[in-house]
């Protein structure tokens, strides 16, 4: 039956209702009227709240292993097949949105939402705009690589809040130098560092979802939260939605490791006045406050190459654009010779040495090499989480530096005299 989802009409012309990200309101897809969240809210208000208690046909998916829903379109009364967690998605006969209060209704009720301020034509163009200078992507890559799907989605996320308390030890040395004949003495003091303190994180993001890459979602961060709202199913039609099938509990881990990385490299940030800090030990601990819910636009972006399939991810409050691009090895050896030559010439015109001048050579070749691989290839996992400190910083409770020992070494040095 049509009770248990719904999907807006037009007060006007009973039209299909959107919400337009790029003007923050509902609009209707035939007369093109504009109305606010709230308007719509009020007029959909009681078949929600009916809706959110309708259950769903249940059926076995494949294996059994997992579950699908079926529901009755509300415009078309065509069969709509969803996966449990489906919270927002289009009927396949006439197109129209539709909304399942039930997945965000009564406890799971997301707190809070950031609604979709890029629109899909841009987050298209911005994809064509991803590719350039990207020095080793391949030549066709741009020409043959083809959009296959984009779809905007409201992802289910944790948001943790919380302190990460602890302490961290430091080898520090601080370094002198002098000459002594043909040698340079390079004597090192090194001391032992002991430093313990606080940090306090609002609102720390881990996707709750099974069907996003964490390493992906945590690639398009930050977001702004000055623009969070309470949530509404208002914002839901026109885009995908998914209730989180991944517990705040499971989620956990990530927050405290991020947490707690932030407060090592704080710790280690406030030792200060020598040559350089190695961490020796740490003992961190997070205690949460508070976990809420709420959803985070992205634009879903996959494309084919060379029979291959890519994806990519967009922010879609900040128009962050993410996603790892296929290497050329042939410019990847052009580039790595090229620079290689290069540098070597110029060391061997400065220092007359042709062993320096290869040696160096490798060395900045392979750095630059390393450098363009990794443009391409920039979505990874978050290790830290100093985006979510609030603004009183570390807080410092104990610290210590003494003395340990002093080693020296001898360096010969060459002379270029001949």
């Amino acid at each position: 039956m049509a009770e248990n989802n719904t999907a807006y009409q037009c007060p006007n012309c009973t039209g299909p209702l959107q919400f337009n990200a790029k003007i923050g309101k509902m609009k209707c897809d035939f007369c093109l009227s504009e109305f606010d969240v709230d308007e719509i809210k009020s007029k959909y208000a009681e078949k929600n709240m009916k809706a959110e208690g309708q259950e769903a046909q249940e059926f076995d998916w494949g294996d059994g292993s997992e579950k699908i829903k079926g529901y009755s379109c509300s415009t078309c009364g065509a069969e709509l097949i969803c996966e449990e967690t489906t919270a927002a998605t289009s009927c396949p006969y006439c197109g129209n949105p539709t909304v399942i209060p039930a997945k965000f209704g009564g406890a799971d009720k997301p707190d809070y939402c950031i609604p979709f301020k890029v629109e899909k034509k841009r987050a298209i163009a911005a994809l064509k705009e991803y590719y350039k200078g990207k020095l080793l992507l391949p030549g066709s890559f741009v020409a043959s690589n083809h959009l296959e799907e984009i779809n905007g989605v409201y992802v289910p996320f944790w948001f943790y809040s919380g302190t990460s308390e602890g302490s961290a030890t430091f080898d520090a040395v601080k370094e002198s130098r002098h000459r002594s004949g043909k040698y340079e003495i390079v004597t090192e003091k090194h001391y032992d560092v002991y430093r313990e303190g606080s940090l306090h994180f609002d609102k720390i993001p881990v996707d709750a979802s099974k069907k996003m890459a964490d390493d992906l979602m945590d690639s398009i961060e930050p977001y702004n939260y000055e623009e969070l709202k309470k949530f509404e199913l208002e914002y839901l039609p026109g885009y995908l939605a998914n209730k989180y099938d991944e517990t705040k509990e499971q989620c956990m881990d990530r927050a405290k490791r991020r947490a707690n990385e932030s407060l090592v490299e704080a710790l280690r940030g406030s030792v200060k006045g020598y040559d350089s800090v190695d961490r020796k030990s740490d003992n961190t601990r997070f205690v949460g406050e508070k976990i809420e819910y709420g959803v985070l636009p992205v634009w879903m972006l996959t494309t084919k190459w060379d029979g291959k399939g890519f994806t990519f991810a967009m922010n879609g409050q900040t128009g962050r654009m993410i996603g790892n691009l296929p290497i050329s090895i042939p410019k990847a050896i052009a580039w790595f010779i090229g620079v290689f030559l290069a540098a070597g010439a110029l060391t061997n015109l400065i220092f007359d040495d042709l062993t320096g001048a290869a040696i160096s050579g490798i060395v900045v070749a392979a750095i630059v090499l390393f450098a363009l691989v990794a443009s391409m290839k920039p979505v990874a996992q978050a290790k830290s989480a100093d985006r979510y400190v609030d603004d009183g910083g570390l807080e410092l409770s104990a610290k210590t530096d003494r003395f340990s020992h002093t080693t020296e070494r001898r360096n010969v040095v060459e002379s270029n005299s001949k």
